[in-house]
Protein backbone atom coordinates (compact mmCIF):
# COMPACT_ATOMS: atom_id res chain seq x y z
CA UNK A 1 0.00 0.00 0.00
CA UNK A 2 1.46 3.45 -1.08
CA UNK A 3 1.83 5.90 1.85
CA UNK A 4 -0.99 8.17 1.74
CA UNK A 5 -0.57 12.58 2.81
CA UNK A 6 -2.24 14.83 3.03
CA UNK A 7 -1.08 18.89 3.21
CA UNK A 8 -3.38 21.54 4.04
CA UNK A 9 -1.98 25.07 3.72
CA UNK A 10 -2.80 28.93 4.19
CA UNK A 11 -5.12 28.15 7.44
CA UNK A 12 -5.02 31.87 8.04
CA UNK A 13 -6.61 30.76 11.66
CA UNK A 14 -7.84 33.24 14.15
CA UNK A 15 -7.97 32.86 18.15
CA UNK A 16 -11.60 33.83 17.69
CA UNK A 17 -14.22 30.72 16.25
CA UNK A 18 -15.84 33.63 13.99
CA UNK A 19 -12.55 35.32 13.11
CA UNK A 20 -12.77 35.83 9.55
CA UNK A 21 -10.22 37.14 6.50
CA UNK A 22 -11.86 38.20 3.17
CA UNK A 23 -15.93 37.34 4.28
CA UNK A 24 -14.86 33.88 5.12
CA UNK A 25 -14.76 32.19 8.17
CA UNK A 26 -11.53 29.89 7.96
CA UNK A 27 -11.64 28.18 11.02
CA UNK A 28 -14.87 26.60 9.25
CA UNK A 29 -13.44 26.10 6.32
CA UNK A 30 -10.55 24.48 7.72
CA UNK A 31 -12.67 22.17 9.65
CA UNK A 32 -14.45 21.27 6.69
CA UNK A 33 -11.21 20.58 4.41
CA UNK A 34 -9.95 18.62 7.35
CA UNK A 35 -12.72 16.55 7.89
CA UNK A 36 -13.47 15.58 3.97
CA UNK A 37 -9.59 15.00 4.12
CA UNK A 38 -10.03 12.40 6.81
CA UNK A 39 -13.16 10.72 5.31
CA UNK A 40 -11.58 9.55 1.95
CA UNK A 41 -9.51 6.61 1.62
CA UNK A 42 -6.80 4.52 2.12
CA UNK A 43 -6.24 5.84 5.73
CA UNK A 44 -3.98 9.01 6.25
CA UNK A 45 -0.42 8.46 7.47
CA UNK A 46 0.37 12.38 7.75
CA UNK A 47 -0.72 15.56 7.79
CA UNK A 48 1.70 18.59 6.59
CA UNK A 49 0.71 21.91 6.99
CA UNK A 50 2.64 24.13 5.15
CA UNK A 51 2.39 27.37 6.60
CA UNK A 52 0.22 30.59 7.53
CA UNK A 53 -1.46 28.81 9.81
CA UNK A 54 -2.58 31.58 12.45
CA UNK A 55 -3.73 35.05 10.67
CA UNK A 56 -3.56 36.59 14.14
CA UNK A 57 -0.37 34.60 15.04
CA UNK A 58 -2.18 34.48 19.45
CA UNK A 59 -1.45 31.87 21.35
CA UNK A 60 -5.30 31.15 21.31
CA UNK A 61 -5.02 30.36 17.51
CA UNK A 62 -1.93 27.84 17.75
CA UNK A 63 -3.47 26.07 21.13
CA UNK A 64 -7.16 25.49 18.95
CA UNK A 65 -4.90 23.91 16.04
CA UNK A 66 -2.78 22.15 18.32
CA UNK A 67 -5.84 20.29 19.87
CA UNK A 68 -7.26 19.73 16.92
CA UNK A 69 -4.29 18.03 15.09
CA UNK A 70 -3.74 16.05 18.33
CA UNK A 71 -7.57 14.60 17.84
CA UNK A 72 -6.69 13.11 14.26
CA UNK A 73 -4.11 10.60 16.15
CA UNK A 74 -1.96 11.31 12.98
CA UNK A 75 1.91 12.39 12.61
CA UNK A 76 1.52 16.13 11.58
CA UNK A 77 4.45 18.65 10.84
CA UNK A 78 4.24 22.00 10.36
CA UNK A 79 6.02 24.80 8.60
CA UNK A 80 6.00 28.11 9.41
CA UNK A 81 4.68 30.99 6.49
CA UNK A 82 4.50 34.88 7.02
CA UNK A 83 1.86 35.23 8.94
CA UNK A 84 2.93 32.87 11.39
CA UNK A 85 4.84 33.21 15.07
CA UNK A 86 7.43 31.37 15.24
CA UNK A 87 8.18 31.54 18.82
CA UNK A 88 4.52 30.75 19.67
CA UNK A 89 4.98 27.44 17.04
CA UNK A 90 7.37 26.67 19.08
CA UNK A 91 5.69 27.04 22.36
CA UNK A 92 2.00 25.42 21.35
CA UNK A 93 2.70 22.75 18.15
CA UNK A 94 6.37 21.56 20.15
CA UNK A 95 7.62 19.05 17.86
CA UNK A 96 5.14 19.85 15.40
CA UNK A 97 6.74 22.80 14.30
CA UNK A 98 9.63 21.28 11.89
CA UNK A 99 12.38 23.77 10.56
CA UNK A 100 14.92 25.14 9.96
CA UNK A 101 15.87 22.30 8.11
CA UNK A 102 14.17 18.87 9.26
CA UNK A 103 14.00 15.99 7.86
CA UNK A 104 11.30 12.85 8.96
CA UNK A 105 11.69 9.57 7.85
CA UNK A 106 8.02 8.19 6.98
CA UNK A 107 8.28 4.63 5.38
CA UNK A 108 10.61 3.96 2.51
CA UNK A 109 10.71 7.92 1.72
CA UNK A 110 12.34 10.98 3.41
CA UNK A 111 10.24 14.08 3.94
CA UNK A 112 12.53 17.50 4.37
CA UNK A 113 10.68 20.24 6.07
CA UNK A 114 12.23 23.93 4.92
CA UNK A 115 11.46 27.48 6.88
CA UNK A 116 11.57 30.26 4.59
CA UNK A 117 9.86 32.71 6.28
CA UNK A 118 11.21 35.72 6.49
CA UNK A 119 10.22 38.20 9.47
CA UNK A 120 8.72 41.18 8.22
CA UNK A 121 8.35 40.31 4.68
CA UNK A 122 5.57 38.68 2.92
CA UNK A 123 8.44 37.16 1.09
CA UNK A 124 10.55 34.11 1.46
CA UNK A 125 14.36 33.26 1.41
CA UNK A 126 16.42 30.13 2.19
CA UNK A 127 19.99 31.15 4.19
CA UNK A 128 23.31 29.92 2.97
CA UNK A 129 22.78 27.82 6.13
CA UNK A 130 20.12 26.04 5.49
CA UNK A 131 20.85 25.38 1.50
CA UNK A 132 24.19 23.50 3.14
CA UNK A 133 22.26 21.74 5.30
CA UNK A 134 19.86 20.50 2.71
CA UNK A 135 23.04 19.57 0.53
CA UNK A 136 24.43 17.19 3.02
CA UNK A 137 20.84 15.72 3.81
CA UNK A 138 20.80 15.33 0.29
CA UNK A 139 24.12 14.17 -0.51
CA UNK A 140 23.95 11.61 2.51
CA UNK A 141 20.59 9.80 2.09
CA UNK A 142 19.63 8.24 -1.33
CA UNK A 143 15.59 7.21 -0.75
CA UNK A 144 12.87 9.24 -2.45
CA UNK A 145 12.49 12.44 -0.82
CA UNK A 146 9.48 15.27 -0.89
CA UNK A 147 10.80 19.00 0.27
CA UNK A 148 8.14 20.62 2.09
CA UNK A 149 8.21 24.92 2.36
CA UNK A 150 6.03 28.00 2.31
CA UNK A 151 6.98 29.91 -0.35
CA UNK A 152 7.15 29.17 -4.21
CA UNK A 153 10.66 28.66 -5.48
CA UNK A 154 9.66 29.38 -9.12
CA UNK A 155 7.63 31.77 -10.88
CA UNK A 156 3.89 30.67 -10.95
CA UNK A 157 2.79 33.61 -13.92
CA UNK A 158 1.47 35.41 -11.63
CA UNK A 159 2.58 39.09 -11.47
CA UNK A 160 2.03 40.18 -7.89
CA UNK A 161 2.44 36.50 -6.23
CA UNK A 162 5.99 36.24 -7.70
CA UNK A 163 7.15 39.00 -5.70
CA UNK A 164 6.52 37.23 -3.14
CA UNK A 165 8.38 33.98 -3.70
CA UNK A 166 11.74 32.22 -2.29
CA UNK A 167 14.14 35.11 -3.84
CA UNK A 168 16.84 32.78 -3.92
CA UNK A 169 14.41 29.54 -5.44
CA UNK A 170 16.72 28.64 -8.02
CA UNK A 171 19.62 27.94 -6.08
CA UNK A 172 17.10 25.86 -4.31
CA UNK A 173 15.92 24.09 -8.04
CA UNK A 174 19.77 24.00 -9.06
CA UNK A 175 20.45 21.80 -5.70
CA UNK A 176 17.62 19.86 -6.41
CA UNK A 177 18.57 19.16 -10.09
CA UNK A 178 21.44 17.46 -8.79
CA UNK A 179 19.51 14.98 -6.75
CA UNK A 180 17.44 12.99 -8.98
CA UNK A 181 16.02 11.05 -5.42
CA UNK A 182 14.18 14.42 -4.98
CA UNK A 183 10.67 13.96 -6.58
CA UNK A 184 8.84 16.84 -5.74
CA UNK A 185 9.05 20.50 -4.18
CA UNK A 186 5.59 21.46 -2.11
CA UNK A 187 4.41 24.89 -0.83
CA UNK A 188 1.47 26.80 0.06
CA UNK A 189 1.52 30.39 0.03
CA UNK A 190 0.10 30.67 -3.68
CA UNK A 191 -3.59 29.94 -2.67
CA UNK A 192 -4.08 27.85 -5.78
CA UNK A 193 -3.35 24.49 -7.76
CA UNK A 194 -0.08 24.85 -9.55
CA UNK A 195 2.38 22.12 -11.23
CA UNK A 196 5.27 22.27 -13.30
CA UNK A 197 8.35 19.93 -14.11
CA UNK A 198 11.51 21.15 -13.37
CA UNK A 199 13.71 18.27 -14.91
CA UNK A 200 12.40 15.02 -13.22
CA UNK A 201 11.21 17.28 -10.10
CA UNK A 202 7.38 18.17 -10.02
CA UNK A 203 6.91 21.83 -8.43
CA UNK A 204 3.59 21.68 -6.65
CA UNK A 205 1.24 24.95 -5.30
CA UNK A 206 -1.57 24.06 -3.17
CA UNK A 207 -4.95 25.48 -2.86
CA UNK A 208 -5.61 27.09 0.17
CA UNK A 209 -8.27 25.83 3.01
CA UNK A 210 -10.01 29.09 2.50
CA UNK A 211 -9.67 31.64 0.09
CA UNK A 212 -8.32 31.26 -3.76
CA UNK A 213 -6.19 33.79 -5.97
CA UNK A 214 -7.07 33.79 -9.67
CA UNK A 215 -4.30 32.04 -11.52
CA UNK A 216 -2.07 33.76 -13.81
CA UNK A 217 -3.72 37.66 -12.79
CA UNK A 218 -0.93 40.64 -12.84
CA UNK A 219 -3.03 42.00 -9.91
CA UNK A 220 -4.55 41.00 -6.42
CA UNK A 221 -7.66 39.00 -7.54
CA UNK A 222 -9.68 36.43 -5.82
CA UNK A 223 -11.09 33.20 -7.15
CA UNK A 224 -14.13 31.67 -7.45
CA UNK A 225 -12.72 27.97 -6.48
CA UNK A 226 -14.16 26.27 -3.24
CA UNK A 227 -11.52 25.61 -0.02
CA UNK A 228 -8.91 22.25 -0.55
CA UNK A 229 -6.05 20.33 -0.06
CA UNK A 230 -3.34 17.99 -1.92
CA UNK A 231 -3.19 14.34 -1.44
CA UNK A 232 0.17 12.47 -2.00
CA UNK A 233 0.51 8.82 -2.47
CA UNK A 234 3.94 7.56 -2.08
CA UNK A 235 4.92 4.17 -3.33
CA UNK A 236 7.94 2.23 -2.06
CA UNK A 237 9.13 2.04 -5.67
CA UNK A 238 10.11 5.66 -5.44
CA UNK A 239 7.37 7.00 -7.62
CA UNK A 240 4.00 8.79 -6.65
CA UNK A 241 0.54 10.64 -7.64
CA UNK A 242 -1.14 13.22 -6.40
CA UNK A 243 -4.38 15.47 -6.82
CA UNK A 244 -6.55 18.27 -5.51
CA UNK A 245 -9.28 17.73 -3.97
CA UNK A 246 -11.87 20.27 -3.46
CA UNK A 247 -15.15 20.99 -1.26
CA UNK A 248 -17.93 20.59 -3.31
CA UNK A 249 -20.14 24.22 -3.24
CA UNK A 250 -18.86 25.22 -0.43
CA UNK A 251 -21.22 28.07 1.05
CA UNK A 252 -19.15 31.01 2.54
CA UNK A 253 -17.71 33.02 -0.30
CA UNK A 254 -14.83 35.47 -0.29
CA UNK A 255 -14.94 39.17 -0.73
CA UNK A 256 -14.64 39.64 -4.39
CA UNK A 257 -14.26 42.82 -4.75
CA UNK A 258 -11.07 42.79 -1.90
CA UNK A 259 -8.09 44.54 -3.06
CA UNK A 260 -5.40 42.74 -0.53
CA UNK A 261 -5.17 41.63 3.13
Amino acid sequence: MPLRLLQLTDLHLFGDSSGQLLGMTTRDSFEAVLELALSSSPPAGALILSGDLVHDETPAGYRYLRETLKRTELPHFCVAGNHDDLALMDTYLGSAAVGPVALRRLDDWNLVFLDSSVPGSDGGHLTEAQMNQLSDLLAGNSAPTMIFLHHHPVPIQSAWMDTMGVDNGTELMELCEQHPQVKAILFGHVHQAFMVRHGGCSVLGTPSTCFQFLPGSKDFAIDTSPPGYRELLLYPDGHFTTEIVRLDQYAEQPLHQAEGY
